[in-house]
């Protein structure tokens, strides 16, 4: 089969390579399409990381199934599925206590096993939800990304919450922008420093958009929120500024949400933290119950895939790769299709 290969963490090569093994337990899936997350870009830009190479990356990913082994029952081939890719322990104290996000040993399809950047995969039973007919498949495979923005929120989330900053209008935060105004915030500014992604976000329903870089975040967090800091923050950028800023723009008693990966560290004021008797949470991935949700948010079109998916052929995925790291412009979530 074909496949987009990691050579290392920053040299992708397309090409021939074996087609995987059907083992017990598990199912051939014909891929249809898999997403680049900004977890592949933070690796390859050279985050650290225990995925070997070389590999086969690619963990949002969508397919028909192609055969299953003698003992997997529930599936034929046809089957049209999306992927769970974490591989949990299950025997640790987070799996047994419900939190398999949590697990202590977790690896993922497409990082530490072999991923949907190719032809097919063999991944397990297990791990497979079906998609409904009305769901595109190159679509499902935004259902991974879009499970961790419903486990940021609806973990978060409270009915007394009008108001929301987002920091970061790529896939992540343009999918929270969409789940916050179905679950009922009223205003939801957006923050990020290119402008066709500001643009998008007020396509989808923001009440303001922010160009950090072109004015102050907090005086025009307080303009659209009638002089008052809002409910709750989440940061999907990952960098110094949009998490002080998550912070700085929070109402006393205020949630702010750490999603984003980023290594800088981040100086805190703790005065402002206590004062002001903030929380502070982070979020991981997410259960299978915010996967099955997932599921129903882009088959009802809560969320739209339509205006988030740029449909690339996988044969130039390392191009992909590099006008994301470089200047994605309005490319939001590239999905590579074999």
């Amino acid at each position: 089969m074909n496949a987009l290969i990691a050579m290392s963490h920053d040299n992708l090569e397309y090409g021939e390579t074996g087609d995987p093994k059907l083992q017990p337990g598990h199912v051939l899936i014909r891929v249809a399409g898999c997403g680049i997350c900004g977890t592949d870009m933070h690796v390859y830009k050279g985050m650290a990381s225990t995925w070997p190479t070389p590999g086969i990356r690619g963990h949002e990913f969508a397919g028909t199934v192609r055969a299953i082994a003698e003992d997997v029952e529930g599936f034929s081939p046809g089957d049209r599925v999306v992927v769970q890719p974490l591989l949990f322990c299950g025997v640790c104290r987070s799996c047994l206590a419900g939190r398999r996000n949590l697990c202590s040993d977790i690896n993922l399809i497409g990082g530490e096993q072999p991923g949907g950047f190719a032809e097919y995969a063999v991944v397990p039973a297990a791990n497979l939800f079906r998609i409904p007919d009305s769901l595109p498949l190159a679509h499902a495979a935004l259902v991974e990304p879009l499970a961790t923005a419903v486990h940021a929120l609806e973990r978060n989330w409270s009915s007394e919450m009008e108001s929301m900053v987002i920091f970061g209008a790529g896939a992540q935060g343009l999918m929270l922008l969409q789940v916050a105004l179905f679950l009922g915030i009223k205003k939801v500014a957006v923050t990020d420093v290119v402008e066709s992604r500001l643009e998008l976000a007020m396509e989808l329903g923001a009440t303001r958009v922010i160009n950090p870089a072109k004015e102050d975040t907090l005086p025009a967090v307080l303009e659209m929120n009638g002089g008052a800091e809002v409910d709750l923050t989440v940061d999907a950028a990952g960098i110094t500024s949009t998490r002080q800023q998550a912070l700085s723009c929070l109402r006393p008693g205020g949630t702010a949400i750490f999603l984003a990966l980023g290594a800088a560290p981040t100086p805190v004021d703790f005065m402002g933290v206590v004062g002001k008797e903030l929380k502070l949470t982070g979020t991981q991935c997410y259960t299978e119950r915010d996967f099955a949700k997932a599921i129903q948010y882009l088959a009802h079109g809560c969320v739209s895939a339509d205006k988030l998916i740029s449909e690339v052929p996988l044969s130039e995925g390392a191009q992909a790769f590099r006008r994301l790291a470089a200047d994605p412009g309005r490319m939001i979530k590239a999905v590579l299709v074999p």
